[in-house]
């Protein structure tokens, strides 16, 4: 074995290639189902029901940095990141709070609802920041990390191309995600998207909760689990002392570390941007038949959100255990990110290790799929079909699938700029670019829905306010990074302060443009916001509300949070 390369037998890639049946026959299925309606083709009729919309949504949030990265970060830092998978709750607030404005509305599309809300501009705003971010960050890194991670695993790494010659399986494990996954999206639609994260999701789960589990038994259960990590099993990690240089709390200006504080501060908005206003995920909840399903699918999402935690973070320092002790084949882990390789090829059986690369792969297409959809329908919905108003839904569908192979062939052109960078620095970059868009854009919505005195032109203020502030830190950041640019002290301590931090204040800011442009411009007219805003409901619209949840409902959001509070407090 070569260190990270899983050791496949046959009944191993018989599962694998079950798995690529089950593929084909849903896309087949799909496409003898026409999809007639750009309702049909982006939204899947709008008839989906809260298994499919939560499976949907966990598979979507899961990747290649999960499957493998996460394993690593266990082996590494320990529960360090486990406060990033621990956004349960924010799936609920998804489900209580924002869905029922979002589906009174009747929107395809978030930035939709924000011209609804605001104007017309701030939705263009909100649609191009978008589908810039998804074209640049996370459609060519999802191809770049399925690929490397795909080569990595099977551990090849060159091929003879008939008429090539020696390839990087690289380009061949690129060309092929893309294609697998670019024709079954391209065919069906959100409906294919739904049906095949229907049946990756259980795949995701599967094998990594029987690495848990015999690795729990391997190493001797969680005290040997909690002996073997004492350094790092702790969710809170201690804040760094004060800095020589300026006299501040040194976590404070650290650009790159992640004291709990800051994550605590900071998770809850960078998640709130992600989980309830994004494309990506809300068009899942989008689809829903009607409020019920859509609220019980994000509480089911909750429920899946939970397990990262145990199944890649805990397997990875069950790994660091099973170095500790000695076991046969561990010895060679050099690095943490060997810790998934190295679990699945010597705790699993054959057949087992062909499950958990079938999940890997659907990790892959899973996210890749949930982007092509997105990114087609904020193209066709928020520029097209407002350019071209005339056009027919046949013809808007057809936009559609022309929209989602174009991102295929953009996300495809830029992974050579991306192999320019290393590993480290690509994922950093784009953990910061996250930071420094996402808090105006959940401002923007979280200040809109709480009150009608919010004025439609303040969203707009607003979000390019944020934006703007974000993307000067990110420019001066990158060039002082990259060419050691030496910047006065006032300029560099906007570049210093750590980036959790950064992205609270930036928040705050957002939030403050917000109010103080409301108190000086028109309110919007309450019959055009109406049902818009938690202040601007009818009592119809309460009643209708209240009749979407039960007792059940209320339970199973409440062991949700249980379940969060039981973490912190066990990993304390």
């Amino acid at each position: 074995m070569n260190g990270s390369a899983l050791q496949f037998g046959a009944l191993d890639w018989v599962v694998v290639g079950l798995y690529f049946a089950a593929i084909a026959a849903i896309a087949v299925w799909v496409a003898l189902t026409r999809e007639r309606t750009t309702t049909d083709y982006f939204l899947a009729s709008r008839n989906t029901g809260w298994f499919l919309i939560g499976a949907s949504i966990f598979a979507s949030n899961i990747g290649a940095e999960h499957l493998v990265g996460l394993a690593g970060s266990g082996a590494g830092s320990g529960m360090a990141y486990a406060h990033w998978e621990l956004h349960s709750y924010l799936c609920v607030m998804l489900g209580w709070i924002f869905a029922p404005f979002y589906l009174r509305s009747n929107i395809f599309t978030t930035p939709e609802f924000l011209e609804k809300r605001y104007t017309p501009a701030t939705r263009t705003t909100l649609a191009l920041i978008f589908l810039v971010s998804y074209i640049l960050t996370k459609a060519s890194v999802t191809i770049y990390a399925g690929a490397i991670t795909i080569k990595t695993i099977l551990g090849i790494d060159t091929i003879f191309v008939p008429g090539v010659g020696a390839t990087d399986f690289f380009w061949v494990a690129a060309l092929g995600l893309v294609v697998i996954t670019g024709v079954y999206t391209i065919i069906g639609g959100m409906k294919a998207v739904l049906w095949t994260e229907g049946l990756q999701a259980p795949l995701l789960l599967i094998g990594s909760v029987v690495i848990l589990i015999v690795g729990l038994d391997r190493i001797g259960g969680m005290e040997a689990l909690r002996a073997a990590n004492a350094e790092t099993i702790s969710i809170w990690r201690p804040l760094s002392t004060t800095s020589e240089t300026t006299g501040f709390p040194g976590f404070l200006f650290d650009p790159s570390d992640t004291p709990w504080l800051g994550v605590m501060l900071a998770s809850p908005i960078l998640g709130l941007w992600y989980w309830c206003t994004d494309q990506y995920i809300v068009q899942r909840v989008l689809t829903a038949r009607n409020l019920q399903q859509a609220r019980r699918g994000a509480i089911f999402a909750g429920y899946l959100k939970l397990f990262p935690v145990f199944i890649f973070l805990i397997p990875g320092m069950i790994a660091i255990a099973l170095q500790k002790q000695g076991a046969p084949g561990f010895a060679e882990m050099t690095s943490p990110d060997q810790a998934f390789p190295m679990l699945v090829s010597y705790l699993l059986p054959e057949g087992l290790r062909g499950l958990v690369l079938a999940g890997l792969l659907a990790a892959l297409m899973s996210s890749l799929a949930s982007l092509f959809n997105s990114t087609s329908i904020l193209f066709t919905i928020d520029f097209y079909k407002r350019v071209r108003p005339q056009s027919s839904e046949a013809h808007l569908v057809a936009v559609g699938r022309l929209a989602t192979l174009v991102v295929v062939g953009l996300g495809m052109a830029w992974i050579p700029v991306l192999l320019q960078l290393s590993g480290g620095q690509l994922y950093a970059a784009l953990q910061l670019v996250q930071s420094l868009i996402a808090p105006a854009i959940a401002a923007v919505f979280l200040l809109g829905i709480a009150s009608r005195a919010v004025s439609p032109v303040s969203g707009l203020v607003g979000l390019i306010a944020g934006f703007l502030v974000g993307m000067t830190r990110l420019f001066l950041q990158t060039t002082h990074d990259f060419t050691g640019a030496v910047y006065p002290p006032v300029i560099q301590a906007f570049v210093d302060i750590n980036w959790l931090y950064f992205a609270v204040l930036l928040f705050v800011f957002t939030c403050v443009v917000i109010l103080v442009v409301s108190a000086f411009t028109p309110k919007a007219d309450p019959a055009r916001i109406a049902g818009l805003t938690r202040d601007t409901l009818s009592p119809e619209q309460r009643a209708e509300v209240r009749a979407s949840y039960g007792v059940w409902d209320i339970v199973h959001s409440c062991v949700i949070l249980a379940i969060i509070a039981g973490v912190y407090v066990y990993f304390w």
